[in-house]
C-alpha cells in the first residue's frame, strides 16, 4: 500500500539517507537543513510502511513586475531511494504536492532541476521554464584589482532582502524573506562565503557567494548595474581569492563580456490566468535555489 503524508521526527534518519544517496551531499550540509529549516515542510511517500521518496517544500513569494505578489512554494530535495526508482514514486509525490499546495491556497509551485536532463522530465509533469540566469566564468587573471573607494562587507539577511527588492523592482522575480536569506547565509558561511553588500562607483549592490572548492568561487547572485559588474567581480575576487569565478546575474540585465543565458527554475501555475500573465513577460528571475 502506498501512503503519502507529512514527515515525522523519528523518520529524519531515513530522510537523511535518501538525501545522501540522491545528491551525495556531505553530512554537514544535510544536517544544516534539518537544524535550520523551520519554515520547510517535508512530505514522504511510503510503500508498505517503508519510506522511499521525500520532498521538502520551502514557502516562496513570486512578485510580478507591477508589484502584485503570489503565494508559492519551492520544491527542494526531491529524492527517491535507488532501490525504488522506475516505480513512478516521483510522479506520485509531485501529484500529491499539487493537491497539498492548492488546498493551502498557493498560486504556483517552483522547482530548480538538479541537472539539465530533468527539465524535460518536469515539463511532462506540468512545469514550464520560467526563470533563467545570465552566467559568466572568469579566471583570476581576467579580474582587475578593486578601484579606490569601492567597498564590500557582509550584510544582514534583513538588509539584503530590502535592498534586493529595490534593485529588482519592476521585474518578474522570486522574493525571499529574511528567514530564507538567513538560511542561504548559513549555507554560504559553511563554504567560506557570505551575503555581501557592494559599493561600486557609488552604486549599491549585493552578492551571495561561496567556495565550490579551494579553486572555485560560485557567486550565486550578483546584483549590480551592468556597468558596475566588473567592479563587483573585482571586490569579490579580492575578498575571496580563487583561480576561477562563476557569476550569476539577472537575465534581463546586460552581463559581462562572455556571459550567456542559462535555464534555472521552472514553475507550475495553479490558475490559468497566471500562466497567461507570465507569458506577457517570459523572463523571470529566481537567483537563489539553495544549491
Amino acid at each position: 500500500m502506498i501512503e503519502i503524508r507529512p514527515a515525522r521526527p523519528e523518520e529524519i534518519p531515513r530522510q537523511k539517507e535518501l538525501w545522501k544517496l540522491a545528491f551525495g551531499d556531505d553530512d554537514a550540509y544535510i544536517d544544516y537543513f534539518y537544524a535550520h529549516s523551520e519554515e520547510s515542510q517535508v512530505l514522504l511517500l511510503l510503500e508498505n510502511g517503508v519510506v522511499w521518496t521525500m520532498v521538502a517544500l520551502f514557502p516562496m513569494t513570486v512578485t510580478l513586475p507591477q508589484g502584485e505578489t503570489l503565494s508559492s512554494a519551492y520544491i527542494y530535495a526531491l529524492a527517491t531511494h535507488p532501490d525504488a526508482r522506475k516505480k513512478g514514486f516521483g510522479r506520485f509525490i509531485l501529484n500529491y504536492v499539487d493537491y497539498y499546495l492548492q488546498e493551502s491556497g498557493k498560486d504556483c509551485v517552483t522547482i530548480v532541476p538538479a541537472e539539465p536532463s530533468l527539465y524535460r522530465y518536469f515539463a511532462t509533469t506540468g512545469f514550464e521554464p520560467t526563470c533563467s540566469t545570465r552566467k559568466v566564468e572568469l579566471l583570476q587573471g581576467m579580474v582587475d584589482p578593486p578601484a579606490d573607494g569601492d567597498r564590500i562587507a557582509p550584510v544582514s539577511p534583513a538588509d539584503y532582502a530590502a535592498l534586493r527588492e529595490r534593485l529588482l523592482a519592476g521585474s518578474f522575480r522570486v522574493t525571499y524573506g529574511e528567514s530564507l536569506l538567513a538560511y542561504q547565509q548559513g549555507l554560504s558561511r559553511m563554504e567560506g562565503g557570505d551575503l555581501f553588500r557592494l559599493t561600486v562607483a557609488g552604486k549599491e549592490g549585493l552578492a551571495a557567494a561561496e567556495y565550490l572548492d579551494e579553486d572555485t568561487v560560485l557567486v550565486k547572485e550578483l546584483l549590480l548595474p551592468p556597468a558596475a559588474q566588473a567592479g563587483g567581480a573585482a571586490l569579490l575576487a579580492d575578498r575571496m581569492p580563487a583561480r576561477r569565478y562563476h557569476l550569476r546575474t539577472p537575465p534581463f540585465w546586460d552581463g559581462l563580456a562572455g556571459s550567456y543565458l542559462q535555464s534555472f527554475a521552472m514553475v507550475k501555475w495553479y490558475r490559468p490566468e497566471l500562466a497567461k500573465t507570465w507569458r506577457e513577460y517570459r523572463r523571470g528571475y529566481m537567483g537563489l535555489g539553495f544549491d
